[in-house]
């Protein structure tokens, strides 16, 4: 996906979790953050960050903050942008869900309800429904990321339903788009979030399947490109 009305600009700080202060041509400005997790690692004082213009005059911010720079990989932050990049790479056969070949999927919706739960993509071949959940990954310490970077409930949630529609016959799957490239491996933060860690095995042997996929990104872009190897046995650090 590539993001229109691009332009670059230094992070200053951040007041709360929806808005930062950015410094543009020299301005101070303040701007929305597409992405209510701590970024803490990420949005540090005067990192090199991705700022989109909104073309809604009715906004009270003008711009979005999609993506910083840390050391010399770029982050997309966008929380919304894995649900675009995976619909699209589903549809492409760059995304391949096991057990289901591109050729054969007949549909592919966004954002459809099953039971308590909406999930991002649902799809159908002549003879299998399927749900994808998506999860943008945006921790990582050198090569190896994790998910969550925060205790988020809602994943949880999400992840026990997976495993009633696969129950209930739906072919499911638990996808990671990492938001950054440089990733060879992908683990769960069990320390942070030990409900989700137990209910991803959980979905493991009920049959849903996990994948995740690393993305080449710039400031402008974010594209899905290879997968990753998923590894919930492996420990995760977070970068002091």
């Amino acid at each position: 996906m590539e993001y229109p009305n691009s332009y670059l600009a230094r992070f200053v700080a951040r007041p709360n979790r929806f808005i930062a202060t950015c410094r543009l041509h020299d301005e101070l400005i303040q701007v929305h953050v597409k992405n209510t997790g701590r970024n803490k690692e990420i949005l540090q004082p005067e990192v090199p960050v991705a700022l989109v213009k909104s073309d809604n005059p009715q906004r009270k911010t003008q711009y979005d903050l999609v993506a910083a720079k840390v050391g010399t990989r770029w982050i997309n932050i966008d929380s919304q942008a894995p649900n675009q990049v995976a619909f699209d790479s589903i549809k492409t056969g760059l995304i391949k869900l096991p057990g289901i070949a591109t050729r054969d999927i007949l549909s592919l919706k966004r954002e459809v309800t099953f039971e308590d739960a909406r999930f991002d993509i649902f799809g159908s071949t002549a003879k299998q429904p399927f749900f994808v959940e998506l999860k943008g990954v945006t921790l990582a310490n050198g090569a190896l990321a994790a998910f969550p970077d925060a205790p988020t409930s809602r994943a949880s949630k999400h992840v026990a339903t997976l495993i009633r529609a696969q129950a209930a016959g739906y072919q499911t799957y638990l996808c990671f788009i990492i938001q950054m490239s440089g990733i060879s491996k992908v683990t769960i933060y069990q320390q942070r979030d030990p409900a989700l860690y137990a209910a991803i095995l959980a979905a493991q042997k009920a049959g849903v399947h996990l994948l995740a996929y690393g993305c080449a990104v710039t400031p402008a872009t974010l594209n899905a490109t290879y997968p990753v190897t998923i590894d919930l046995a492996q420990p995760f650090t977070e970068v002091n």
